[in-house]
């Protein structure tokens, strides 16, 4: 491997104002900006993260006024930009910002919801380039320029624990609908939707999944309580490789655009001055795929939500997602006879074996302690992520995803 492609490069945010320009009007003027990296190593593998905050000038009346904004830009070096696969990822979350969100706002109004009851589940965009040369060919200064969704009161949670049952519910709902949206522009726009599946196909990322889960399987060998249902799983881990992960197991009518990276950093809520939850966005859309819906829900109950909360109150959840899938279809006026309960089921089941890889992966990402590494920089990455031999954290939470496949015979 070449040396050259682990240099740490640095990433600068330039020329903001024609973007800002696009989207508030060429009357804008940026007097100036600063930026301050937000994310340390091991939090963001796939792009550089930057706070901005933008000083703003009206021509027409000289008003100032103050933006603070998020900039999502290339990763710090070749490598990443590789294996992640960088010049597509930002062409397909523009095109979410851009696009697809838009076009679902679009079909809420002309099925009859009014305007604040649309579905804003997106922070707001301030803009995009993929370069700043007239090619417009993905380099360098690729940004896309969103809302600072913290600065306005927005949070996550605890990765390593998952959501409470309140932030779960809240998720769910918002995801439901999410998915429903999908669902609805396949059955009253299927031209629209089909350009929407071309932006949505699995991205082909480099590196290898070789011994990816020989130590998840050795955990497992090495627990008493889950070295039974061992040979179970090592079919499962060993038995795909992470492109097949995304690319079988589709069938009608159970699809739609998903997210397929729907964990805890990726969905923020804000509350009210009485505490109660008032508003959810969703963030990184990376990854969004033309795939089955139950997998987003499958992989946050089991990656982000308290696992006392999904022992508990599985079915409950479950139960709510569908109530809110089918409730949103039936709003928008589109045929739900072919989603019934029995076949929701069905589709859980027949998806479970996947997630369960999945979130095997995802749950050593969470618990992975970069900090514990002895300098850990990118190209200690893929070593870290395979070689990884977990925290009593870790095992506590590969044990119980274990035990909860198991008791609902999905593996």
């Amino acid at each position: 491997m070449n040396e050259s492609e682990f240099e740490m490069k640095e990433v600068v945010l330039r020329d903001v104002e024609p973007m800002l320009q696009q989207r508030l009007g060429n009357e804008v003027i940026v007097e100036n900006f600063s930026t301050e990296s937000l994310l340390p190593p091991g939090e963001n593998y796939g792009s550089s993260i930057f706070s901005v905050n933008v000083e703003l000038k009206r021509k027409n009346t000289g008003k100032k006024e103050d933006l603070h904004l998020i900039a999502k830009m290339c990763p710090p070096t070749e490598y990443q930009k590789r294996i992640f696969n960088s010049s597509r990822t930002f062409t397909k979350e523009i095109f979410m910002y851009d696009t697809i969100m838009p076009a679902y706002n679009k079909l809420e109004l002309e099925c009859g919801l009014r305007k604040n009851e649309l579905f804003e589940i997106l922070p707001k965009f301030y803009g995009s380039r993929l370069s700043l040369q007239p090619d417009g060919v993905f380099d360098e200064d690729a940004v896309i320029l969103m809302e600072n969704l913290k600065i306005a009161g927005y949070y996550t949670g605890d990765r390593t624990s998952g959501y409470d049952l309140e932030h779960s519910e809240a998720g769910i709902k918002a995801l439901a609908r999410f998915h429903a949206l999908g669902i609805a522009t396949k059955q009253k726009k299927p031209g629209m939707f089909e350009v929407f599946k071309m932006y949505a196909k699995p991205l082909q990322i480099e590196g290898t999944t070789d011994n990816m889960f020989a130590l998840i399987l050795q955990q497992i060998q090495a627990d008493p309580e889950i070295s039974p249902y061992y040979d179970r799983c090592n079919k499962i881990l060993t038995g795909l490789d992470m492109q097949q992960l995304w690319s079988e197991n589709l069938r009608e009518p159970w699809t739609s655009i998903i997210h397929s990276d729907f964990w805890v950093n990726n969905v923020m809520f804000h509350q009210s001055e009485d505490g109660k939850i008032d508003s959810i966005k969703f963030v990184d859309f990376q990854m969004y795929l033309y795939g089955s819906p139950v997998r987003d829900l499958l992989f946050f109950l089991y990656s982000s939500v308290h696992q006392d909360v999904t022992e508990e109150q599985l079915e409950d959840m479950m139960d709510l997602y569908y109530e809110i899938l089918l409730g949103t279809l039936s709003k928008m006026g589109c045929t739900t006879d072919m989603f019934n309960k029995e076949e929701f089921k069905t589709k859980m089941a027949e998806d479970a074996p996947r997630e369960f890889m999945h979130v095997c992966f995802m749950i050593k990402l969470l618990t992975l302690d970069t900090k514990a590494i002895d300098n850990f920089n990118v190209d200690k990455m893929q070593e870290a992520i395979v070689g990884y031999s977990g925290s009593n954290i870790f095992n506590e939470r590969l044990r119980r995803l274990v035990l909860c496949f198991v008791a609902r015979e999905w593996i």
